[in-house]
């Protein structure tokens, strides 16, 4: 794949979520995660060479999204059953598993960024986060996406630890759980 790091990650996003055209690929479309959170958040670090984990693969266009926009990154995704997505660079790694469970994690090296969009129930988060986080190097970013209910949920998070901060987008397209979780290590 051609990498041009001159496109923005909103242009990127576009373009790998254009195809399909479906619920895959909807942290633009029927989230605000791309324009509000990520273009702004990622901008400084995309020539960066970083370990990215994203839980939660489906189709496989965030990997791509985030595989293209951080050209000299290592970008692993875990899923939880076979699908059909295979990664077009060597830079991209398909793991299937469960990202409850700690073996799923045992060959993945120390991650400068983990993204979950998995389950998006809050006690998978909860499990992720408490296996995951020691796995993430120091000033790396732990993002949880898709976070429901954060009104009665917000409680939970912060008790994980003292530097998380929630992104609420809710107002920006009138969706429930369009709520970032952002804690920094």
């Amino acid at each position: 794949m051609k990498t041009n790091n001159l496109k923005s990650l909103e242009e990127i996003y576009n373009r790998h979520s254009a195809p399909l055209n479906c619920g895959d690929g909807d942290k633009g479309t029927s989230h605000s995660y791309i324009s509000h959170y990520y273009g702004k958040k990622f901008e400084r670090l995309k020539n960066k060479k970083l370990k990215i984990l994203e839980i939660g693969v489906a189709r496989g266009l965030s990997l791509e999204m985030w595989g293209e926009y951080f050209s000299h990154s290592e970008i692993y995704g875990v899923e939880i059953e076979h699908i059909h997505y295979r990664p077009s660079n060597n830079r991209i790694k398909l793991i299937i598993g469960d990202a409850t469970r700690s073996e799923t994690f045992d060959q993945i090296p120390n991650l400068d960024i983990i993204i979950d969009d998995g389950s998006h129930r809050l006690m998978d988060q909860v499990f992720s986060y408490m296996i995951l986080f020691d796995k993430l190097n120091k000033g790396g970013l732990y993002i949880i996406e898709d976070v429901r209910q954060i009104d009665s949920t917000a409680d939970t998070f912060k008790k994980l630890n003292n530097n998380v901060v929630i992104y609420d987008y809710r107002s920006i397209k009138n969706r429930a759980d369009d709520v970032i979780v952002e804690i920094i290590k």
